[in-house]
């Protein structure tokens, strides 16, 4: 998932509903080396108590100045 910097990231994640309509708990879990983008990326744990997928790991790229991503990961939806 392509942001722009923690913020951008952040803004993402609670944009995110699980399957049941819910708000995911989500907590950074570090930076996992270079991404498709060429950039370093961080991954995020996404959890959705009582849903499906209950944990999911998010790996987010925040270099992308003024990008807000608009797509759903699998799994998830996203509410503007």
């Amino acid at each position: 998932v392509r942001a722009e910097m923690p913020r951008g990231q952040r803004a993402y994640l609670a944009r995110l509903r699980c399957a049941d309509g819910s708000r995911p708990a989500f907590a950074r879990e570090g930076s996992f080396g270079v991404g498709v983008y060429g950039n370093i990326v961080d991954a995020y744990e996404v959890l959705c108590k009582d849903s499906d997928p209950a944990k999911t790991r998010i790996f987010m790229d925040m270099y992308h100045r003024g990008y807000v991503e608009v797509s759903a990961v699998d799994g998830f939806e996203i509410v503007e």
